[in-house]
């Protein structure tokens, strides 16, 4: 296939409904995109066995459009994107479940109410480790997450964490 024929077929190519777009953007920030990112993460957690250590960090895909949520990081190879919060096999990085950062409280989404008080990298990882609960398997997580709050509730929930820590 040519380029300029790709680069057509990527133009005119679609995967929302423009006719009930207004209606689910008015409950989903994400609608143009959100139904066909959670039949992804839907495949990767039929797909992925997730093995004993796993690992949850940021990623930030390349996206330079109009988009409410997009973020930039300057430290990335990629300036501008959209950022997945994300759990991964950590000896192969299979993604086995992820969410869209949509903004401010975006992290809280689905958790009780309990969990909505705690700081936010805290919800990050509990909404990411829902599906691995009492499993005994090990959590790796980067400075940001990594907090005593967090490591007092996964040991509630049977898991371990190994995270970094800044020099004050």
């Amino acid at each position: 296939m040519s380029k300029n024929r790709f680069e057509t077929l990527l133009n005119c190519l679609r995967f929302d409904d423009a006719s009930t777009r207004d209606e689910r953007r008015s409950t989903d920030k994400a609608a143009p995109i959100s139904e066909l990112f959670d039949k992804l993460i839907q495949n990767c957690k039929e797909v992925c066995s997730i093995g004993s250590y796993t690992c949850i960090d940021e990623m930030l895909v390349g996206f330079r459009g109009r988009c409410s949520f997009k973020m930039y990081m300057p430290k990335k190879p990629n300036k501008y994107g959209l950022k997945i919060m994300g759990l991964t096999d950590a000896k192969n990085g299979y993604l086995a479940d992820g969410y869209l950062y949509l903004g401010k409280d975006s992290d809280s989404q689905g958790l009780p109410v309990e969990y909505q008080r705690l700081n936010k990298p805290t919800q990050a990882v509990l909404r990411l480790i829902s599906s691995i609960e009492g499993t005994h398997r090990n959590v790796t997580v980067d400075n940001w997450f990594t907090s005593v709050e967090l490591m007092n509730i996964l040991k509630q929930k049977q898991l371990t964490l190994v995270g970094t820590l800044k020099k004050k």
